[in-house]
């Protein structure tokens, strides 16, 4: 049986083909027949492969079931570069008998000798692999430290290039205008959902093409490049040399949005009810669902164990009427209208840069894991109280709208924007309160909790 294996056809060297004719010669000299051909092209035999060799698997197969005596490749290399796959192959020809032939030699790979000129042959094209990784990763490395790029083009960019060669990455700006939409509108508390459902209608091209999904737009959006920053091997090492085009407010405004616990957990653009998935079940900590009812009304009920149940309309209006009784308050526009934030989140960028210097350093050996343990603990305080420090600037606009005329603005707001306002500014849980049929609504019922540091509102006055 021929084998035939090229990593990248376009390279040069011997192609699949070329190598096919000089092993069909092999096998005509020696007077054999040939029992088949198999092929992969264009596929990597290391173990830092990532491509299936679906032929190699077939021949194993073959040639353990006995279909042919002699294997025939035009190298070893050509077989594998992982001498793990080559042990699983010698001891496959030891089992059934099959000799390999490459260079003009055939071995035998049950005599000692065969077996160890073999495994050197393979151990060689093994140690090139590896030689050639290390230059590969030297090379991609001083890229990183000097914030160039490397590998697939950020959406939002093109790169120049002269006479073949790269110069730079500039923006595009009809895809960056894209991505700056998408980061301004999430930040205005648009759910990603309907941010991807928007840029499908209007034909928007995705980055890697088909359409837009909530894991591409949160992709983008939490991506430091974008911001100006280089990522290699999963963290950020430095500034890159390409333009920003989220400047640091909108980029870490967004990162604290994300990682924000009271961010939803189900989809709104499914969600036809003002508290689904938003408030919780005050026995389990389950989610809310809403059912209907036999006398045509809907409850809110815990979606895991039905441990509670609350008529919708009653609670509904609750909530509805604490939040704008809270943002009526004459203090309550001036209470979220926070002050520049520019200021706190360049600390809080230089501080996230910094902690990565120390990791980086720590992975090279220049200091200690203790050091670095003790430099990571003080950091991660400063950085948590800059998150913290700066949350509040992250609120929806519809926050800011409804505290400016909280009666008026609250009945122009869609359902997704209600339940964002709801969701940001109390945590809602549904108690038991005793035996169920109850024709009055007991507020009791519902313990509501301010996220932020507002006071709760004072009672109307008759």
């Amino acid at each position: 049986m021929i084998y035939d294996r090229v990593s990248d056809d376009r390279a040069h060297g011997r192609s699949v083909s070329e190598q096919e004719a000089e092993n069909r010669r092999v096998v005509e000299r020696h007077g054999w027949e040939l029992a088949g051909v198999f092929t992969d092209n264009s596929v990597g035999a290391s173990r830092y492969s990532r491509g299936r060799r679906d032929d190699w698997q077939r021949l194993v197969g073959a040639l353990e079931r006995g279909e042919a005596d002699v294997l025939v490749t035009w190298e070893a290399s050509r077989s594998t570069r992982d001498l793990e796959a080559y042990v699983d192959l010698r001891d496959v020809c030891r089992r059934t008998g099959v000799q390999w032939c490459y260079n003009g030699r055939l071995f035998d790979l049950r005599r000692g000798d065969d077996a160890f000129q073999t495994g050197l042959d393979i151990l060689l094209a093994e140690k090139e692999v590896e030689q050639t990784r290390e230059r590969v990763m030297r090379a991609v490395r001083a890229n990183a430290v000097a914030g160039r790029p490397h590998g697939k083009l950020l959406f939002g960019y093109r790169r120049e290039y002269e006479n073949g060669r790269f110069v730079r990455q500039v923006i595009r700006e009809d895809q960056a205008a894209i991505v700056r939409e998408m980061a301004a509108r999430f930040l205005a508390g648009e759910a990603c959902y309907s941010i991807a459902g928007d840029f499908n209608d209007r034909g928007i091209p995705a980055p890697r093409g088909g359409t837009w999904t909530l894991s591409q737009i949160r992709r983008t959006i939490l991506n430091p490049g974008y911001a100006g920053l280089r990522v290699h091997q999963g963290a950020v090492i430095g500034p890159a040399e390409w333009p920003a085009i989220l400047d640091d407010s909108t980029y870490y405004a967004c990162q604290i949005k994300f990682a924000d616990p009271a961010r939803k957990t189900v989809k709104d653009s499914h969600t036809k009810h003002l508290l689904t998935g938003v408030a919780t079940c005050g026995v389990c900590g389950g989610p809310t669902t809403t059912t209907k009812q036999r006398g045509g009304y809907r409850i809110y009920t815990c979606k895991r164990k039905f441990c509670t149940a609350r008529k919708q309309e009653w609670v509904d209006d609750l909530i509805t009427r604490l939040i704008i009784a809270r943002l009526s308050q004459p203090d309550a526009y001036e209470l979220f209208q926070t002050p520049d934030n520019h200021e706190a989140l360049n600390s809080l960028a230089a501080r996230r840069a910094r902690l990565n210097e120390f990791y980086d350093a720590a992975a090279k050996g220049d200091i200690t894991a203790a050091a670095l343990g003790r430099v990571e603990s003080a950091l991660l305080r400063e950085i948590a109280d800059l998150e913290r420090q700066v949350r509040v600037s992250v609120f929806p606009d519809a926050v800011y709208d409804v505290a400016q005329d909280a009666e008026a603005v609250w009945q122009t707001l869609s359902l997704r924007q209600r339940r964002e306002v709801v969701r940001w500014l109390v945590d809602i849980r549904l108690l038991p309160i005793g035996r169920t049929g109850r024709r009055e609504f007991d507020p009791a019922g519902v313990a509501v909790t301010w996220r932020v540091s507002v006071a709760e509102p004072q009672p109307a006055r008759a």
